[in-house]
């Protein structure tokens, strides 16, 4: 029964699926750290039961980040391995050693479930130890021995099979950006517009995101991610609405959804705006700015305006704070989806810490005064630009092999080069841009391009793209094909380092 015995975690269309039973340990294919559940186990046309999460998971020595999940414990990783070789289904138990209290399932409200081309489920360790009891095995004692030995302990379950049905309704939700127009006054600038913004979604129960995923269910508040700026962008709405001063050029306040989802309401913005793109002066983005610390802020994208540097200097040091730059417009925030429009950008953030994307990033731990100065620099920042007789002008960053994640980056595999447009459902990977002189940009991918295979796979999502460049090392040259208006073109990518 849905909600008692399993939950989904990835589904294709309503189907029926029936296969022999392989247990394959945690599922994990890992060449860094010299595991491989997989090795010697044949899989083709099975159904794979697994184990939740990695080895030695509570232990700081080990050899798999210590006590942080790596991807590969992650329910989606462990899906796309099993499906690459060949399994019809995987089931995924809750490890019994790591967690021997509390549900076996994540909350079902809280299942964002994707499409990641195979059948795969969130089984109880009843049903588990069900599957096992014929061969005589126990699920702990399987784990406790993969865990002392470090070494697969796979194996077909003799004469078990399952039958699985999925009857697949896809619901899809509208959700919304909200905008707010101050409009300006000078005859001349008036058409032309300073954006603020933030997005202001987080990630509810937690799921296929949070860094906790054995805390799915529990609620994610992100106060810091990114009520912060939220609450930042909605005072100094106030603020410059209160201020009866000249106001040249207009100031667009937008409060952006699904950031999370991968930038979507911004990605939508940029190709749907509420006023010219092309006359959109520069975008200030706010997010996690409530957790200052050492009197520092960090601050993106001084390198998308030859004016920025000296601008942001000043008010960094009017506001009392100690100044970090990056050079980049990317990273994985809302200022990346307007820094491809060629909109120059900066953006505001005090750090990643121990509750990112975790139940504990709550109210309590903001640092309210930290947060005040930080906004006392936007502002200033924001008028400054909107009062200049002159407009910044744009400039491309050079980017470095894997450059521009300030946040959120997971720094696994070998670098490529490509944006993703998060907005478009496309089965594949479409590229928003290619940072110029990227792996990707020297085979000749552009903006606009749609990635349908890597080294011989398919792709369908960013999922699968992900899980392929973390299975290849700089140096590698991969055949790519990508649509392009529609047409299959194939190339050859030199994949490099990521710094």
């Amino acid at each position: 029964m849905l909600g008692r015995d399993f939950v989904p975690v990835s589904f294709g269309d309503s189907m029926r699926i029936s296969g022999e039973i392989v247990f394959a340990g945690y599922g994990i294919s890992a060449e860094e750290y010299g595991y491989d559940d997989y090795k010697g186990l044949e899989v083709a046309d099975k159904i794979v039961l697994v184990l939740g999460h990695e080895p030695r998971e509570t232990d700081p020595k080990s050899p798999f980040d210590g006590v942080e999940l790596t991807l590969h414990g992650h329910d989606n990783t462990k899906a796309i391995n099993a499906r690459y070789r060949g399994a019809r289904a995987i089931l995924i138990v809750q490890d019994p050693a790591n967690h021997p209290e509390g549900s076996d399932l994540p909350a079902v409200a809280a299942a964002q479930v994707d499409d990641l081309g195979i059948a795969a489920l969130r089984i109880t360790r009843d049903q588990a130890r069900r599957l096992l009891a014929p061969g005589k095995k126990d699920l702990a004692g399987l784990q406790r021995e993969i865990d002392e030995k470090l070494s697969p302990q796979s194996f077909p379950l003799a004469g078990d099979s399952a039958v699985i049905e999925l009857d697949v309704t896809r619901v899809r939700k509208e959700v919304r950006n909200v905008v707010a127009l101050l409009p300006g006054s000078d005859p001349r600038l008036a058409g032309e517009t300073v954006i603020l913004g933030a997005h202001y979604d987080h990630l509810g129960f937690g799921g296929r995101s949070s860094m906790a995923p054995q805390l799915t269910g529990q609620i994610h508040n992100g106060a810091d991610d990114n009520a912060s700026g939220t609450a930042g962008l909605i005072e100094l709405a106030a603020a410059f609405a209160a201020d009866p001063g000249p106001r040249r050029r207009a100031y667009l306040f937008i409060a952006f959804a699904a950031e999370e989802l991968g930038l979507n309401g911004s990605a939508y913005y940029v190709k749907n705006p509420a006023r010219p793109i092309e006359k959109a002066v520069a975008m200030l983005n706010m997010d996690m700015i409530g957790r200052v610390r050492g009197n520092a802020i960090t601050v993106g994208g001084v390198g998308t305006s030859p004016q920025f540097r000296e601008l942001v200097a000043r008010a960094a040091t009017e506001a009392g704070l100690e100044l970090k730059t990056s050079q980049s417009g990317y990273g994985s925030s809302d200022h990346s989806s307007f820094y491809s429009k060629n909109v120059p950008v900066l953006f505001f953030f005090s750090g990643l810490h121990a509750d990112y994307h975790r139940p504990s990033d709550d109210w309590e731990k903001i640092n309210a005064e930290g947060a005040t100065r930080v906004l006392g620099m936007v502002a200033a920042i924001a008028a400054r630009l909107n009062g200049a007789d002159e407009r910044p002008a744009f400039t491309k960053v050079a980017e470095p092999a894997g450059g521009g994640q300030l946040r959120g980056g997971s720094g696994y595999g070998a670098y490529f080069g490509s944006i993703p447009d998060m907005s478009d459902e496309v089965k594949g990977v479409r590229f928003a841009d290619v940072r110029p002189g990227s792996p990707a940009a020297k085979a000749g991918l552009r903006a606009g391009d749609v990635m349908v295979q890597f080294a011989g796979r398919e792709i369908r999502n960013l999922e699968d793209f992900t899980y392929m460049l973390r299975t290849h090392k700089p140096g590698e040259t991969v055949e790519v094909t990508v649509l392009r208006d529609g047409k299959p073109l194939a190339t050859r990518v030199t994949l490099e380092v990521r710094r």
